[in-house]
C-alpha cells in the first residue's frame, strides 16, 4: 500500500492516465462498521459486509486492510483503504461517501433488522429534499444519479454481500513464484549498480577531504604570510630589549640607575608611574631592577603575541567563514546528486517486471531434464514422510 502510494505518478503514466491535478497527500482512508449489542455475526459475515460497504463507495478494487474487534460490548470491524487505484494510480472519487454508506447501511438493515430509525428517517428527508428540487427544475448536479434511482423506484445503494474469491492454491503459489522471481531479478540489478553507488560515495568522501586541506593549506598560509609581517616586530622588539638589558647590567653607579628609573617610570609601573619609594628601592637594589626589567620584557612579547594572534584570527576566520559556505554548497549538491543516483537506481529496478519473471522462469523450466520429475516427486515424499514423523496425527491424507 504505501508502495503504491509512492508511485502513484508511476502508476498514472504507465495505465496513461493524466498526471496533471492534486497529489494525494492523505492516500489512508479509515472506516470502521458496528454492529448492535444484540448481534451476533460470524467473521465470515463480518467480512462479507465489510468488502460490501467497500464496494458501496466505490473501493472494491483498492487496497485494504479490514480488522474485526470483539475488545468491547459491540462487535465491530475497522477498513484501512488505500484510496489510490493500484493499477491505474487514480484517486478514487469520494464525494457523498457518508451518504453513500448511510443508504447502504438502510439496506443492509432492512435485510437483517433495523436498529437505527433515525438513518431511516435522515434518507426519507433526503429523498424528499431531492423530489422538492426535481420538481422545481433545481436539481443539482450531485442529484441526479439519486433522482433516477428514485424514479426506478429502487433501493439507491442495496446491500448485496460480497464473498472472496481467492486463487486457487496452484494459482497462488504460480504467483508467489513470479513475485520472488521478480524480487530477485530487482536484488540482481540493485546489486550490479552498487558498484556505482559506491563509487559515487568515494568521490564524495575526496572531494570532502581535499576541500578540508585546501582549507588547512590556507591557514597556514596566513599564519605564514602574518609571521612575515611580525618577523620585523620581533627582531626590532629583541634587540631593543637586549641593548636595555646591558645598558641596565653595565649602569654601576646609583644616578644612572636613577636616570634610567626615572625615565622608564611608566614600563616599569605597568601602565602607571611607580611610586617615589618604589624607585629609589629599585635604583638601591640592582638585581631587583633587573628583575623588574625582564617582568617588563616578558609582558611586552607577550603583547606582541597577542597581537600577532589577533592578526591571525582575522584571516583565520575569514577562511573558514568561506571555508562553511563551500561546505554547505558542496553538500547540496552531493545531496542531489545522490537523489538523482537513488531515483535512476530505483527506475532500473522498476524496469523489471512481473513480464520479465515470467520469462526468467520459463528458460528455468526449459533447462530442468526430462526425467527430473521423478527425482521431484521422489524429494516431496521424503519430505511429507518427515512431516508425518513429526506431525503425528495430523495427516488427514490430502497433504501429498
Amino acid at each position: 500500500m504505501f508502495a503504491t502510494a509512492r508511485d502513484q505518478a508511476v502508476l498514472k503514466q504507465k495505465s496513461g492516465q493524466d498526471a496533471r491535478g492534486r497529489k494525494n497527500t492523505k492516500p489512508v482512508l479509515h472506516v470502521s462498521l458496528s454492529w448492535a449489542i444484540t448481534d451476533n455475526p460470524t467473521s465470515e459475515h463480518m467480512l462479507e459486509t465489510a468488502r460490501a460497504a467497500l464496494n458501496a463507495m466505490g473501493l472494491a478494487d483498492h487496497q485494504a486492510v479490514i480488522a474485526a474487534h470483539g475488545d468491547k460490548q459491540h462487535l465491530h470491524v475497522h477498513m484501512v483503504v488505500n484510496t489510490i487505484h493500484p493499477e491505474t494510480g487514480m484517486t478514487a472519487p469520494l464525494k457523498y461517501t457518508k451518504e453513500r454508506l448511510s443508504r447502504w447501511a438502510e439496506g443492509y438493515e432492512r435485510a437483517h433488522g433495523i436498529h437505527c430509525e433515525q438513518r431511516v428517517e435522515n434518507n426519507r428527508l433526503r429523498d424528499d429534499a431531492i423530489k422538492a428540487r426535481q420538481a422545481n427544475g433545481l436539481l443539482m448536479i450531485g442529484d441526479l444519479s439519486k433522482a433516477g434511482e428514485l424514479n426506478a423506484g429502487a433501493d439507491p445503494v442495496p446491500y448485496v454481500p460480497v464473498k472472496y474469491k481467492g486463487p486457487s492454491r496452484s494459482d497462488w503459489f504460480a504467483l508467489k513464484d513470479l513475485k520472488d522471481r521478480m524480487k530477485r531479478l530487482r536484488a540482481e540489478v540493485d546489486l550490479s549498480l552498487r558498484v556505482e553507488r559506491n563509487a559515487l560515495r568515494e568521490r564524495h568522501d575526496r572531494e570532502f577531504k581535499a576541500l578540508g586541506r585546501n582549507t588547512y593549506a590556507a591557514i597556514d598560509q596566513a599564519r605564514a604570510g602574518v609571521r612575515q609581517v611580525f618577523k620585523p616586530h620581533w627582531r626590532d622588539l629583541y634587540r631593543a630589549q637586549k641593548r636595555e638589558l646591558r645598558h641596565v647590567a653595565g649602569a654601576a653607579t646609583l644616578f644612572e640607575r636613577a636616570v634610567f628609573v626615572f625615565g622608564q617610570r611608566e614600563r616599569l609601573g605597568r601602565g602607571k608611574p611607580i611610586s617615589v619609594r618604589t624607585a629609589i628601592e629599585l635604583i638601591r637594589r640592582p638585581g631587583k631592577l633587573l628583575s623588574r626589567i625582564e617582568a617588563v620584557h616578558t609582558r611586552e612579547r607577550r603583547s606582541l603575541a597577542q597581537a600577532e594572534k589577533a592578526e591571525l584570527h582575522v584571516y583565520s576566520d575569514r577562511i573558514w567563514a568561506q571555508h562553511a559556505g563551500r561546505v554547505d554548497r558542496l553538500k547540496a549538491e552531493q545531496s542531489a546528486e545522490r537523489a538523482q543516483q537513488r531515483d535512476e537506481h530505483f527506475a532500473a529496478t522498476r524496469r523489471v517486471t512481473l513480464q520479465m519473471a515470467k520469462a526468467s522462469l520459463a528458460n528455468d523450466l526449459q533447462r530442468v531434464p526430462a526425467n527430473d520429475h521423478a527425482g521431484r516427486a521422489v524429494e516431496i515424499k521424503q519430505r511429507m514422510a518427515e512431516w508425518r514423523a513429526k506431525n503425528a496425527g495430523k495427516d488427514f491424507g490430502r497433504e501429498l
